[in-house]
């Protein structure tokens, strides 16, 4: 899939990242595209392990990729409690088609980790 250079300016990824962890985020990047639900307004980003480490957060420190969602057209894919399962469950499969899987942390947040 071709990403538009908006998807990139919105979801840059950052260069810190494992090759997993690069893979992880181009799956859900190409994915918010596809359903154009690349918009994050000012909830949504992802961030390397390291990144996350130095914000001083708890969770999340050991996975491949962390991305926060409060609000935006993407929050649903992240957070089940929009009610959006068919949504969610899409994106947990083509990162499980990717040996990865999608762990809420918290309501703004969710990491992706090696299966």
């Amino acid at each position: 899939m071709t990403v538009s250079v908006e998807s990139e300016q919105q979801w840059p990824i950052p260069a810190d990242l494992s090759p997993r962890g690069q893979t992880a985020a181009e799956i859900i990047r190409d994915f918010l595209e596809e359903k154009h639900a690349s918009d994050h307004g000012d909830g949504g980003r992802f961030y390397s392990p390291d990144e996350w480490v130095k914000r001083g957060e708890q969770y999340g420190t050991r996975s491949l990729l962390v991305i926060t969602h409060d609000g935006g057209d993407h929050a649903p894919a992240f957070n089940i409690d929009y009610g959006a399962y068919a949504f969610h469950e899409e994106l947990v499969e083509r990162l499980r088609a990717g040996g990865m899987y999608l762990e809420q942390c918290t309501r703004w947040y969710s990491a992706v980790y090696a299966s």
